[in-house]
């Protein structure tokens, strides 16, 4: 369960009016600051992430049950990700992302993601799904919009949907990891952009629209010990980081 939880904080990080990073961003003067360990907890179990490394490069990432992710690079740009019941493929050009393949293990498809460099700051990106016996390639979803600024994705528009970023000036917890800021996958909640989300705001094709709030507590580097995830006035869930 919490496995799910993790993977659809991912996909609505990944999901993103105008907002606006705080300026004065501090330097990032700790370049070898990476998390050794990650732990989420809800009302249930807590789950516990234990991250290995070579040097900036993430190598794995466990989960305490045993749920094992692992990461393949050339060069300091990340290739795959693969774990037991899935598998992601990614493609560069030019050190930037073009393509990125879902493959989840028993399904007869996979989903393609197509990106397309509006201009240094807008980038925009089509779902299809192939189906793998005959190849046949339907598109699922269209109208897909980053906006960024300063590193950051600070809006994302599909055609259901407007969601918008403010941020913190502070370290985020993968910010020093190679190649996670390429992946827009990881984009932004799971703290892979420059700086820490400190709230999202959703508006709805029909009008209607809700915020949530993000806080923090930092070490002495700037980087976050503890994150915890708002829904309405209560605490949906917690992240804290050890690095």
């Amino acid at each position: 369960m919490m496995r799910k939880i993790t993977y659809l904080l991912c996909i609505s990080l990944f999901i993103f009016t105008s907002c606006s990073s705080e300026s004065d961003t501090p330097q990032n003067t700790e370049t070898s600051t990476v998390p050794k360990k990650q732990i989420i907890s809800r009302l249930d179990s807590p789950v516990t992430i234990d991250f290995v490394f070579d040097g900036n490069k993430i190598v794995s990432s466990t989960h305490s049950d045993n749920y094992v992710v692992k990461y393949t690079y050339k060069g300091d740009l990340i290739t795959k990700k693969e774990s037991s019941d899935l598998t992601n493929e990614y493609s560069y050009t030019d050190g930037k992302l073009t393509t990125y393949l879902r493959k989840l293990t028993g399904r007869d498809y996979y989903d393609k993601y197509s990106y397309t460099y509006v201009s240094n700051d807008v980038v925009s990106f089509v779902v299809s799904r192939i189906t793998i016996s005959t190849g046949a390639e339907e598109v699922i979803s269209a109208k897909n919009i980053y906006t960024l600024k300063d590193g950051n994705i600070i809006k994302y528009e599909t055609s259901s949907s407007v969601t918008t970023y403010k941020y913190d000036n502070k370290n985020s917890p993968m910010r020093n990891v190679l190649g996670f800021n390429k992946i827009f996958e990881e984009q932004p909640q799971v703290s892979s952009s420059v700086n820490n989300v400190t709230s999202y705001s959703v508006t709805l094709s029909n009008n209607s629209s809700y915020t949530n709030e993000i806080t923090y507590t930092y070490n002495d580097h700037n980087f976050p010990t503890e994150i915890n995830y708002y829904h309405g006035q209560s605490i949906a869930f917690t992240n804290k980081y050890s690095y």
